[in-house]
């Protein structure tokens, strides 16, 4: 109910209309017997209490309305998008705050204005339209036009209008929500100049592809001579690295050999020669040349000792002699005196491999992994396992360090893990590296096992 209608049930007002219909009535009661006036005595106080209570009910909806119209006007003036209530005629009979702003015109002066008058006039006759189908219709209409503002700034606007009716006899409003959408509209149109400029740039470049069409196809052709020339090539680059890998292991065998069995038969000479000297110069009582003898005889031992480092590190004897696993065994524990980082073994099913040169390939690759591991993964624990899989070879070091990234796997500078892949292709297997920062490297070797490749298990 409207404060109007809450007017007409005031106790005052009600008091005053029903002394006046009273008045000029004559007063009967006198003649009522008095079981009838108790009676009517009776209805009228229940009556009283009824009109009471039906006035405390009205007192709340009056509350609850007032509240209600409180809402209302925070809910309407504080929206975020513009409101318009405009008349049958055209003219603003209310607007929001926002309204107001977006047209940058006082509430209280939009009110009786037309609103065409805010709309640019080359887009009339779009608001035209849009009143008349909402009008035949009935249903929400929305459309897109240009406004201006006070200062004659123009923005594009989101016009969404539906017809209300207030009361069964009053004329049908508009309720208009304006949005402001020049932000919108602006990348719309400059996704637009973008679509033709990048459509005519296609045009000028399939047109440019068109015409380099043949000249393509003939590079093409003269690409295909050129890559089976280049597999050829890389297939002798190939089988000459598979030769100068063996040359190179024949000549570090060959090496190895000479320094163990002359240079260091010659330096365990010249240590004993030594210590013969030491014994004499002591039995003579020459105590100054004692201990410069002893000085070189300790030099010598420490000779001796890198001179079967370097015998040693070109070939191991133990390779040839005891097989990969047990080289493997060795270079383990000799890699962790070295760095104090722990290496586990692990060998399944393999002892010895007759073929040289697998056993080789398997040792360098062990080699190899374990040398990145010392100088690029910071690590403290690393795991080598080899293990015969039905007809394969399976080769894996792994460690806890700070892993490998991405780059580095296929970088061309990283010689090591290229000296792997391409020990592993001369065999005809895959090797795989992978990793990942701060959960260490896995580096997984598969090698077939074929005629020459027997296992002695």
């Amino acid at each position: 109910m409207d404060k109007k209608g809450a007017s007409r049930l005031d106790p005052a007002d009600l008091r005053r209309r029903a002394e006046e219909l009273l008045r000029g009535k004559p007063a009967a009661l006198s003649v009522l017997p008095p079981e009838e006036a108790g009676r009517l005595l009776h209805e009228l106080q229940v009556h009283q209490i009824e009109l009471e209570m039906q006035n405390d009910e009205l007192r709340k909806a009056q509350l609850e309305l007032e509240a209600s119209g409180v809402k209302y006007f925070d809910l309407y003036n504080m929206a975020p998008v513009g409101y318009f209530t405009v008349s049958e005629k055209g003219l603003i009979l209310e607007a929001n705050l926002r309204a107001a702003q977006l047209l940058g015109v006082g509430r209280n002066r939009l009110v009786k204005q037309p609103l065409t008058r805010y709309i640019v006039q080359e887009d009339q006759d779009i608001y035209y339209l849009h009143r008349k189908r909402l009008l035949e219709t009935g249903a929400r209409q929305v459309s897109e036009l240009r406004m201006c503002r006070r200062d004659d700034s123009r923005f594009w606007a989101q016009l969404e209008t539906g017809a209300v009716q207030d009361g069964e006899d009053s004329p049908p409003v508009c309720r208009t929500m304006v949005s402001d959408i020049t932000a919108r509209h602006q990348t719309e149109e400059a996704l637009a100049n973008f679509s033709k400029e990048l459509e005519k740039r296609v045009d000028e470049r399939t047109a440019e592809l068109l015409t380099s069409n043949k000249l393509m196809k003939k590079m093409l052709d003269e690409g295909k001579r050129a890559e089976e020339k280049l597999t050829k090539s890389r297939e002798r680059l190939r089988n000459l690295s598979g030769r100068l890998q063996s040359l190179l292991e024949e000549e570090r065998t060959r090496i190895s050999r000479e320094i163990h069995d002359e240079l260091g038969q010659a330096l365990a000479a010249i240590k004993l020669e030594l210590s013969l000297i030491r014994r004499s110069l002591v039995s003579s009582g020459l105590g100054e040349q004692v201990a410069k003898v002893q000085e070189i005889e300790r030099d010598v031992i420490r000779i001796i000792r890198t001179v079967r480092k370097i015998s040693t590190e070109l070939r191991p004897g133990i390779l040839d002699e005891l097989g990969v696993a047990a080289a493997i065994e060795w270079m383990a524990k000799d890699f962790k005196n070295r760095t104090g980082i722990g290496c586990k073994v692990s060998i399944q099913g393999v002892d010895k491999i007759s073929d040289n040169d697998r056993a080789t390939a398997i040792f360098r690759i062990v080699q190899e992994a374990l040398t990145n591991v010392m100088r690029h993964a910071a690590a403290s624990q690393v795991n080598v396992s080899l293990k015969k899989e039905d007809h394969t070879l399976i080769v894996e070091v792994t460690d806890n360090g700070i892993g490998i990234i991405e780059g580095r796997i296929i970088d061309s500078k990283s010689f090591g893990l290229i000296g792997i892949r391409e020990r592993v292709l001369l065999l005809g297997g895959n090797a795989e590296i992978s990793g990942k920062p701060g959960e260490g490297t896995v580096v997984r070797v598969i090698l077939p096992v074929g005629e020459g490749a027997k296992l002695d298990t």
